[in-house]
């Protein structure tokens, strides 16, 4: 007794692997039974007392617009949880008798009640939807930019914009301003100043203008920076280097800003700032057209590297293999990597199948079947989701609306793929073919060969193109200029949490005041995604031919694509072994090993 009692005590695994056999509800009896503390414990510390808190904190703003949540059953700290049961309840309908079984499993084996647990497994889709309209709500107040224009480009007897002309009208001149994916001109002078015009309603505190260029910091205070109020409304900020930029490079404009306007609710006391702005450009020399021009790295310490899917094969890979990689982030909240898990389920008919995830929950947003069909999806910001659909549908009179999302939650459409499938292609087609909660980028591979992505959102606007507002695409599709959506190569995908082919993923419209807006104009997801994803590209162009699993254990590794904050965990799929390896229990992810587990024990 004594001998044990100075043995040094350890603790439990953060990340495990659980195997679980029969029929649906036996599996999430399992499930609940082997991981019951983990649950109550992640419930607790991810819902209770983090997620639940923030959007509390977001009440205000919302209610704002939506009265229905000053009502008394949201107040005492019962927003949160009131806003995920109803949509919780409202998922639920969409969600098939296999999965209601196996939730009440998960509950009945863990001693929770099934509420708790179907929230648990509507969250992740439910809370990116609410946070987006909150975070339009917030960005609605923030500066915008209006204009902007490189100055001297309409007389620098270049090709500024790739059109074939030189020096038109109005060149080097972008008004009103859109956000682009690559370069917004290309041949500059490289003395050449950045003229650019914000706007907002409460006027643009010029004191909190900071510009970046590549990775430098300057302020109002800058001599280089140049400030004049315009009107109430509109400020202009001019940059004019001192010294020359590189020549035949690209460069990389952040320009970020707060409004006069100073909030008191929730406090503390605040400005609404916009996001960072990134402009890119390239100077004289470069030799490339706007289309081409490459997103660099930038090592400016604001920018967190999002969520990353890839998806190689043939000629790409050492040996033609089929590999699938994810490094998903999203929110750790110092809780999640202590909750990780591998479920293997073995189910009384159909494959085999692994996802990785957390305890609880019964899916995961990467995972690989027996039959060699993986999926691996991201988050993209999106306001054509089924929570602004539900906004809509009560615009007429807004004291009724709420916020409810409906359709079936990523993970469970992954599940699906997963069960059903037996090719790349049909997993992207029962993808197409579901109600979304939200929007996702998703690549869904086989151990065929087979690769293709999809981009979806909610369609709330029942578009019927290209199909029902699903964006499906594979690695030999190109764009209009010849380009593929995602990847130098027919044998690669690479996304992120932004759109590359459902740019325009929304109409812009204005309910109550409220401005609604595609992607591009609002998610901070839109240029980091695009720089990861530049990255990663250029890393499979170097080891062309010889990329294997220790390469994308590598690549996924690197700092530059990992957030140091809220990584939860990284996956390599080979499809044909039916071996998933991964990397969780910790922040972020992949400061722990890599280990390999198999579908087929």
């Amino acid at each position: 007794m004594l001998s044990l009692g100075c043995q040094p005590l350890q603790k439990p695994p953060t990340r495990e692997v659980i195997e679980l056999r029969g029929n649906a509800y036996d599996r999430g009896f399992q499930h609940g039974t082997q991981l019951k503390s983990k649950i109550h414990s992640f419930y607790t510390t991810l819902l209770s007392n983090s997620l639940f808190p923030y959007f509390s904190r977001e009440q205000p703003d919302i209610a704002s617009f939506l009265p229905e949540y000053s009502a008394e059953k949201y107040q005492n700290g019962q927003f949160a949880y009131q806003l995920m049961l109803e949509s919780a309840k409202q998922i639920e309908r969409s969600l098939g008798r296999d999965v209601r079984d196996e939730l009440r499993g998960i509950a009945d084996g863990s001693g929770m009640t099934y509420d708790e647990i179907l929230v648990l497994n509507t969250f992740f889709d439910t809370s990116l939807a609410v946070r987006g309209v909150a975070l339009a709500i917030r960005l609605s107040r923030a500066p915008l930019i209006k204009s902007v224009e490189f100055v001297g480009a309409a007389t620098d007897g270049a090709d500024n914009d790739g059109d074939g002309m030189v020096d038109e009208a109005g060149e080097g001149t972008f008004d009103p301003y859109l956000p682009e994916l690559f370069g917004l001109a290309v041949e500059l002078s490289p003395n050449a100043g950045v003229r650019v015009v914000l706007t907002e309603v409460d006027g643009v505190n010029g004191d909190s203008v900071r510009l970046f260029v590549d990775n430098q910091l300057y302020t109002s205070a800058s001599p280089e920076v140049r400030i004049t109020e315009l009107s109430a409304t509109d400020l202009e900020v001019v940059f004019t280097p001192s010294t020359p930029l590189p020549m035949a490079s690209t460069t990389t404009f952040v320009i970020s800003a707060g409004d006069k306007k100073i909030l008191e609710n929730p406090p503390p006391s605040r400005a609404s700032f916009m996001r960072d702005e990134e402009i890119a450009f390239t100077t004289r020399g470069a030799g490339i057209a706007p289309r081409d021009v490459l997103r660099v790295k930038l090592t400016d310490g604001r920018t967190r590297p999002p969520p990353i899917a890839i998806g190689v094969r043939g000629s790409v890979t050492a040996g033609a293999r089929a590999l699938l990689a994810h490094h998903f982030s999203l929110l750790d909240a110092n809780t999640a990597h202590k909750h990780t898990v591998v479920l293997r389920h073995i189910p009384e008919s159909g494959p085999a199948f692994l996802t990785v995830g957390w305890a609880g929950v019964a899916f995961g947003l990467s995972g690989v079947s027996e039959r060699g069909v993986g999926y691996a999806c991201n988050p993209a910001d999106t306001l054509d989701n089924s929570v602004v659909g539900s906004v809509l549908e009560n615009a007429l009179d807004l004291s009724k609306a709420k916020l409810v999302a409906r359709g079936v939650p990523i993970g469970f459409l992954g599940r699906r793929v997963l069960e059903t499938a037996t090719s790349a292609a049909e997993g992207r087609d029962l993808m197409i073919n579901a109600e979304k909660v939200y929007g996702w980028t998703c690549v869904i591979s086989d151990k065929n060969g087979g690769l293709e992505a999809v981009e979806m959102d909610s369609n709330i606007f029942n578009d019927t193109s290209p199909q029902n507002g699903n964006f499906p695409f594979n690695s030999t599709d190109v764009d209009s200029f010849g380009r593929r959506w995602a990847g130098l190569t027919n044998d690669e995908l690479v996304l992120g949490s932004n759109y590359v082919k459902n740019v325009p993923d929304i109409t812009t419209l204005t309910v109550a005041g409220q401005r609604i807006i595609p992607q591009r104009q609002w998610s901070g997801f839109f240029y980091r995604s695009r720089r990861a994803a530049d990255g990663v590209k250029a890393r499979l162009a170097e080891a062309r031919g010889a990329v294997d699993v220790p390469f994308l254990q590598t690549l996924i590794a690197d700092p530059q694509f990992v957030d140091q904050s809220d990584s939860m965990n990284a996956v390599v799929i080979d499809l044909a072994e039916g071996s998933l390896s991964s990397a969780m229990g910790t922040v972020p992810a992949t400061a722990s090993p890599f280990e390999t587990t198999l579908v087929r024990p």
